[in-house]
């Protein structure tokens, strides 16, 4: 299992030599990119939208010449949008963008999309809404994630969904039934542990139930897992890897024991010296 980087743990975006030079001095051989974390696409976000439509193939061969230079491939990309979001034009332009994006992923050579299945909150895609719960909110997306694994299945990419306590699908239940409803070998897992975790339960006593749950649910499907870590309180506050509840040996004793093939991916950590702690941390286990 290799450790590697989310791109976002950079706060402002780098130049693609900068970033890709930046993993092999932390000794990071993997990474899930993100495009609004590379100044060579050129891409802003919207608290709604994390996807471009389309990328040239100059910018492709640019990044993936930067990767290859430096021994760093490129497992997985953000795919992320709000696919229950209340208004229904800005799930079409995301849905609309999906193909190009999916087009740019194939020639990355990245097997994985990351996605966000999203809430009814109108302003930021990773932020809580009460109307979550609703049957509205399942249905449409449930819509948005049939028609883009569509577009997945159509290039061979698989896409990844994972459990987020302020979004649609915030529990394993819910996790497993969006998989089983779909029916489709392209929808399958990311684990992220501090993810958990809803409001008042990221306490340490909880978190082997917790993990073991998800693992119950889920832990076949996996095929992105993330270093990802939270704090001990009532609240939702990630922190560095290490630095909070996760048992990472008890983590990495599940991922083989259900069989996962994949690499860790460290994530939230947003410091470099921390991010070594945490890489080092879980290399101690794999």
């Amino acid at each position: 299992m290799r450790i590697g980087l989310c791109s976002s743990e950079f706060k402002v975006p780098l130049d693609c030599e900068t970033y890709f030079k930046k993993l092999a001095d932390l000794e990071f051989p993997v990474t899930q990119l993100g495009f609004m974390s590379l100044t060579e696409f050129g891409f802003t976000p919207t608290g709604s939208i994390e996807i471009p439509g389309h990328v040239d193939d100059s910018v492709i061969d640019k990044i993936k010449n930067a990767a290859n230079k430096y021994g760093v491939e490129i497992a997985a990309c953000n795919g992320t949008f709000n696919m229950a979001h209340p208004d229904p034009a800005i799930r079409e332009e995301a849905i609309a963008r999906f193909e190009g994006f999916t087009a740019a992923v194939t020639k990355f050579g990245a097997k994985f999309i990351t996605l966000c299945s999203g809430t009814r909150n109108p302003d930021h895609l990773w932020s809580p809404h009460p109307d979550n719960e609703t049957q509205s909110a399942w249905d449409d997306m449930f819509d948005s994630m049939k028609r883009i694994t569509k577009i997945a299945e159509k290039y061979g990419r698989v896409l990844a969904i994972e459990t987020e306590a302020a979004n649609v699908i915030n529990t394993p239940e819910k996790a497993r039934k969006i998989m089983d409803d779909l029916g489709s070998p392209n929808l399958k897992m990311i684990i992220d542990c501090a993810n958990l975790f809803h409001v008042g339960k990221a306490h340490k006593e909880n978190v082997r139930a917790t993990l073991k749950k998800a693992f119950e649910y889920f832990g076949n499907d996996i095929v992105v897992a993330h270093g990802k870590d939270i704090s001990d309180s009532n609240g939702i506050d990630y922190c560095p890897t290490g630095e909070g509840i996760i048992d990472y040996e008890y983590f990495v004793e599940l991922l083989k024991e259900y069989g996962y093939q994949g690499d860790m991916l460290l994530h939230s950590i947003y410091d470099e010296e921390k991010m070594v702690v945490g890489r080092d941390l879980i290399k101690r286990y794999v």
